[in-house]
Order: C-alpha cells, then sequence, then structure tokens
C-alpha cells in the first residue's frame, strides 16, 4: 500500500516517529539521493529542452546548505550535462551515467569516481552509436540520440507506434548480429527511452550505496578512541522510473568491520576493538501512483520540494 506523500504525511510522519527502531527519531544525517528528469523536472520530449528553474536550484542549494543535511542527485544523464545543468558547485554529489561516474562538492566528503573498468567499453559503444546514428538518419529522423560517452540514451517520444517498433527490432537485431556487443554491452529501458550501457553490475542503487559507504567511512574515521559508537542516516530515495527501483532499498547497517579487508584500520591507525555501527534507515518514494517497491508516493515532480520539506520538519531541520 503506497501513502500519498503530501495528503496523507501525517501518517507517514506517524509511522516513522512509532517506528520499533526508536533511534530513527533523531538521525544524526538526513540523505537525499534525488532523480532528475520526472522527479525535480518535468520529462520533454527531448532531454535538450529541459532547464531547471531558478526557483529549483535555490531549493536545491538552500537543502543542500542545512547542516548534518546531504544532498545526492542520481541520474541517467552524463555527469557534465547534469553538472552543467544544475550549475551548483558547492555542497552536493553528483552522479552521472545512473551511476557509472560520481562526483562530490562537499569539502568533508571527496569523490571522483568512475566504475571499475568502464573506459574498456567505450570502443564499444562507440561502434553501435555509429550504426545506430546511421540508421537514424536513413530511418529514423525523429530519434533524438545522446551520447553520454560510457552509455548511449535512445529517445522516441516523438516516434510513431509503428517507428518504435522499428526501432525497437533494430536495436535487438545488432546484438543479435555482433557478437561483442552482446558481451559487452546490454539494452535497458525506460520511459520512452532505450538505452545501450557496459554489461557491469551496476546501476542507481548500487551508486548511492557507494556515496553512502564513503560517507560512513569518513565517520568511522572520526570516531576513532571512542570505545562505542553508533550513528543513524536517514536516507530519502526519489525517483520515477523503473532504474530508479534499484535506490528503493530495505533498511541496512555499515560497521567498522566492512573496511578490514582493505587495509583500512592499518592506514588510518584505527582499533579493531572498536565498534562503530552506521544504521541507514530508507525512506523511498516513487513519482506517481504505480506498482513499485516504494512505500510512498507523489501524484507529480511538482511535489517533491514539497515533500522534502515535509521531511525535514518532523526532525526540525531548516
Amino acid at each position: 500500500m503506497h501513502l500519498n506523500g503530501i495528503t496523507e504525511f501525517n501518517e507517514i510522519k506517524t509511522n516513522i516517529l512509532n517506528s520499533s527502531d526508536n533511534k530513527f527519531y533523531h538521525p544524526d544525517f538526513i540523505f537525499f539521493c534525488l532523480d532528475f528528469d520526472g522527479t525535480l523536472v518535468r520529462i520533454r520530449k527531448s532531454p535538450l529542452d529541459v532547464y531547471p528553474s531558478l526557483q529549483l536550484k535555490k531549493f536545491l542549494k538552500n537543502l543542500s546548505d542545512i547542516e548534518g543535511v546531504k544532498v545526492s542527485i542520481i541520474t541517467g544523464r552524463a555527469l557534465n550535462d547534469i553538472v552543467n545543468r544544475l550549475g551548483i558547485l558547492n555542497n552536493i554529489i553528483y552522479s552521472g551515467n545512473h551511476g557509472f561516474e560520481i562526483k562530490s562538492y562537499y569539502n568533508d566528503l571527496k569523490i571522483d569516481f568512475l566504475v571499475e573498468n568502464t573506459e574498456k567499453y567505450i570502443a564499444f559503444i562507440k561502434q553501435a552509436l555509429g550504426y545506430i546514428d546511421e540508421f537514424r538518419k536513413t530511418k529514423l529522423r525523429n530519434l533524438i540520440i545522446e551520447d553520454k560517452k560510457f552509455s548511449i540514451s535512445m529517445h522516441y517520444r516523438l516516434l510513431n507506434s509503428d517507428e518504435t517498433k522499428i526501432l525497437k527490432k533494430y536495436v535487438k537485431n545488432l546484438f543479435i548480429e555482433n557478437i561483442d556487443f552482446k558481451k559487452y554491452l546490454h539494452i535497458t529501458r525506460g520511459k520512452k527511452i532505450l538505452e545501450i550501457r557496459p554489461n557491469i553490475e551496476w546501476n542507481k542503487g548500487r551508486a548511492c550505496g557507494y556515496i553512502l559507504k564513503e560517507f560512513s567511512k569518513n565517520i568511522i574515521i572520526k570516531s576513532t578512541g571512542k570505545v562505542k559508537s553508533d550513528y543513524n542516516i536517514l536516507s530519502i530515495n526519489l525517483g520515477d522510473d523503473i532504474t530508479d527501483e534499484t535506490m528503493f532499498v530495505p533498511d541496512y547497517q555499515i560497521t567498522n568491520e566492512d573496511y578490514y579487508d582493505n587495509g583500512f584500520n592499518e592506514s588510518y591507525n584505527l582499533n579493531k576493538n572498536i565498534s562503530i555501527n552506521i544504521n541507514v534507515k530508507n525512506i523511498n518514494c516513487v513519482i506517481g501512483d504505480k506498482k513499485s517497491q516504494a512505500q510512498i508516493y507523489l501524484e507529480s515532480y511538482k511535489n517533491t520540494p514539497a515533500f522534502i520539506e515535509n521531511i525535514l520538519s518532523v526532525f526540525n531541520k531548516k
């Protein structure tokens, strides 16, 4: 059962405050993992026509400046695209290409990440792009193609139903006829989008988890010397598409033991006898009342700022 994040927020608030795990009444940190298109801004026929309003930019800037709050934009757009489109270069994290690239603009959280071995797939992506673009020129002139270096997006909102079938059949046959494509790349689907990405087990959910783990690492380092420490992170995850479902995960825990295998303790001279627990509670929200793993829904992207403000009000964050 989904609860409306605006009209039924009082019930949501009660559920949060009456949680059996009362440590989350006052989380130490609130993390927002936010999709962009369809969640913060309206989806347009062309992704090139999407321009966030000054009001939205101001809202995100104010949100990211709140003490104890971290903001991550997790999008399918290329990293340089989302950075340039929003233009906020302080106290924010951007994750592009469905999490394949991540850049943090927080002074206390340094992340400049690219999924390992991703670059070896570029040649195959370029080759596939060449075939698809040539096909577009001769058969599907209204197809919009995004070359995102590490992936390809084919937006078919301007195609009719017959043209859409032609596109899907062509891309499917392209993979059947090219063994390397089938081995190194894979096809994913979204709202009026076909995408070709590296055949790597990585997605928006994995990206959110990576960011939270890097942040937790900072917490653990700063906690050195304490006999026992418990920290609580509330992660608010919002998205509108099937690709965002990977962000909608159950609660979990990160401990200092998670880093032992990488020489983490030795690097920072940490005491293995110190127990540090970071409890991550997730509140998942989908845009649109539809089948989803999220517990909460919003009727429109226009409701996203109000829902975020509702969440902040529960914990007196301004």
